[in-house]
């Protein structure tokens, strides 16, 4: 049986901090349910899109978010009263509109589609669905899986024919694993295989690889796995180590699987000393986005000319190099997703409570560059969504072809929608 997912920030993305924060997270109490609304965000989880969880009288209690509208704060720089020297009780600003109380669009919520891209379709998405991918099967279709609440992997079904499954189709902690495994905001293919990974609160942990045809499932202790991307005929994971590779630290590591057993190498390290485990994503063009955190989350692209052949030899990248740019860099990054030949960026703030608040979901276009094809030329940031308030979340992404999954949650409910970039 599915269950309801606990909607808060992810506890992968936690990696990106330092693995001494799990420690916060998964640390228990007694007696009073909460002191403070820190608590209850570590006790409680998320109480849903457009709320957050306040601590009253010891008991976890959840309210609306209240967005700052711009030139509608509550507090407008003047005092109305007529008194200098004396507050007449009524500030001359206007009450800001709760969520509830706002028009949502049915696709997009409070979210604004911005010139150049448009909306394809939309599919309901379960509750309790948190990473997902969509696979090219035959004639054009995809099917769409997810990680379940319950810690499993769940074929959705044929876009944008997506329904809950009642049937786990493998288990993201291997059998007689830990119970208190947290797992990772992803879930990617090779094409014939699915990768899931999870992680304990001292950062170890282990990817799961699936083979759909075979139904067998393979193990790997893979320390820190946070985030991952699926080429044709391997993995790359963005982590602390992989099984069978011999160099540590923070790094993206590659798990090649066409043949068995897998073979490993550790494919890039990162221009910071002392950085964590980032974001990866991949592009149409086959240009791969790989990314760390340094004090800002940072994204460097990476040609098929330059990476293609390090993967074949098993040898390493320096991501410093002039065929490797920065992208991007900033404090503000959720998770990036591969939207057509370019990489989508869900950008954001946290609450005080510790919510993910989305601002916008942008994009960047990547595309070869030099007569040999070992650069990258990076285009504009585009912003494909944005809003005014908080009041629609972004709880998924994934690419669909040329197009990007976007997972939203608020008031609503739950949906995927399918963007394209231009005019389908």
């Amino acid at each position: 049986m599915m269950t309801k997912m606990m909607k808060s920030r992810s506890l992968s993305q936690v990696v990106v901090l330092g693995a001494a924060a799990f420690g916060l997270l998964v640390t228990g109490c007694s007696g009073p349910e909460c002191v403070d609304r820190f608590d209850c965000q570590i006790n409680k989880g998320s109480p849903g899109a457009g709320k957050q969880f306040v601590c009253e009288a010891n008991v976890c209690v959840a309210r609306d978010i209240v967005p700052e509208t711009p030139g509608t704060g509550s507090d407008a720089g003047t005092d109305a009263g007529t008194d200098p020297g004396t507050d007449a009780g009524t500030d001359a600003g206007t009450e800001p509109t709760a969520c509830a109380d706002l028009s949502h669009d049915a696709q997009l919520g409070t979210l604004q589609l911005q010139p150049g891209f448009t909306v394809v379709e939309s599919a309901l998405l379960a509750e309790n669905i948190g990473a997902i991918t969509a696979v090219a099967g035959a004639s054009g279709s995809y099917t769409v899986y997810g990680v379940n609440s319950d810690k499993s992997v769940y074929a959705l079904g044929t876009w944008p024919n997506v329904a809950g499954s009642t049937t786990p189709l493998f288990p993201v902690v291997e059998p007689n694993g830990p119970q208190n495994a947290f797992p990772s905001n992803y879930l990617v293919s090779d094409g014939v295989r699915l990768l899931a990974g999870y992680t304990l609160a001292d950062a170890s942990g282990k990817v799961a690889v699936h083979d759909t045809v075979t139904n067998a499932s393979t193990y790997l202790a893979a320390k820190g796995n946070f985030s991952a991307v699926g080429l044709d005929g391997a993995f790359l994971i963005n982590g602390l180590d992989l099984e069978g590779v011999s160099e540590t630290g923070s790094a993206v590591y590659a798990l090649k699987t066409q043949s068995t057993p897998f073979s490993v190498s550790r494919l890039a390290t990162f221009p910071v000393a002392q950085s964590a485990s980032g974001f990866n994503a991949l592009t149409t063009n086959k240009i791969v986005v790989l990314g760390y955190f340094g004090g800002k989350n940072v994204l460097h692209a990476v040609s098929p000319e330059t990476y293609a052949p390090a993967l074949a030899a098993g040898t390493s990248l320096d991501l410093s190099g002039a065929n490797t740019p920065q992208i991007y860099a900033g404090s503000d990054l959720f998770y990036a997703a591969g939207f057509g030949a370019g990489v989508a960026l869900h950008r954001g703030a946290y609450s005080e409570s510790y919510e993910q608040l989305t601002h916008d979901v942008a994009r960047i276009s990547l595309s070869p560059a030099g007569s040999d094809g070992k650069g990258v030329t990076a285009g504009n940031l585009e912003v494909v969504l944005s809003q005014s308030n908080t009041c629609t979340s972004v709880v998924a992404m994934a690419p669909l072809a040329e197009d990007l999954l976007v997972g939203l949650e608020d008031k609503n409910g739950r949906r995927l929608v399918r963007l394209h970039a231009g005019t389908p």
